[in-house]
């Protein structure tokens, strides 16, 4: 159900993000959660991810349209359509659907400032991280690709999954690529030189660093920048930089990976 409740003027020529600023009850997700502690992280994308994918940004979104006369998509229209208790006085503005009042700011703002905090810096194979580092980018790149195409986007956006920065987007992409080697160094046993974990882990890593190509150029990896975004144990390092060089017919390892993968 949508509460309504008197109307605060708010036409403003700064378009939609002037409505998140009003003096109305608003919900942000940052000051919910705490972002400092892997739990409270964990706690935030999946509340970020269900309210996209369960329609939470999209509602409101045809309400701030509404508010400020502006034409409604498709979507934003049934969505808008879909709301019980609609009034037709234009003095009154929506407060609360259900129970939750309108976010503090466009959605892409909370992505822009949540989905950084995944990035390690560098990624250890042989530490233990929480599985947030392993499992959240690939779903939050799923989520934004199927359930965020009728999101508004900032100006010269195109894509929603463009909102965040190519920096850690494209880090991010690597990162998921690392994974492959992840525990390497965390046991005896998790090693390159073990012929069982050396034949799959290598050619799992070569094949997703071919699948995120373009990460791997945006950053113009070579193997010794590459050993600087993920770090192996030594042995371990020169295993890898060996078994490259002959996988991908490298001569050296300044050799950019974009031109051979």
């Amino acid at each position: 159900m949508a509460t309504r409740d008197p109307e605060i003027n708010m036409k403003d020529s700064s378009h939609h993000k002037t409505a998140y600023r009003r003096h109305v009850p608003v919900y942000d997700f940052l000051e919910d959660h705490d972002l400092d502690t892997e739990w409270g992280l964990g706690e935030c994308l999946d509340n970020l991810m269900f309210s996209i994918e369960e329609g939470y940004f999209l509602r409101w979104e045809a309400v701030v349209r509404e508010e400020e006369g502006l034409p409604l998509t498709r979507k934003q229209q049934e969505s808008l359509d879909d709301l019980e208790s609609f009034s037709d006085d234009e003095d009154e503005s929506i407060h609360y659907i259900g129970d939750s009042p309108r976010p503090s700011e466009p959605w892409y703002e909370t992505v822009k400032r949540v989905v950084p905090k995944l990035v390690l810096n560098p990624f250890k194979t042989y530490e233990i991280y929480n599985e947030i580092y392993h499992e959240e980018w690939p779903r939050i790149a799923e989520c934004l690709q199927e359930h965020a195409q009728d999101l508004s986007l900032p100006e010269g956006i195109t894509s929603p999954i463009d909102v965040i920065p190519p920096q850690i987007r494209h880090r991010l992409w690597l990162q998921y690529c690392f994974d492959v080697l992840s525990g390497l160094g965390q046991e005896e046993e998790l090693t390159l030189a073990d012929e069982d974990q050396k034949s799959w882990r290598i050619e799992a890593f070569v094949n997703a660093l071919k699948e995120c190509k373009d990460s791997v150029q945006y950053f113009d990896l070579n193997l010794e920048k590459l050993f600087k975004l993920m770090r192996l144990p030594p042995k371990d390092e020169e295993i890898l930089r060996e078994c490259m060089l002959l996988e991908l017919g490298m001569e050296s390892p300044s050799e950019k990976l974009h031109n051979v993968l």
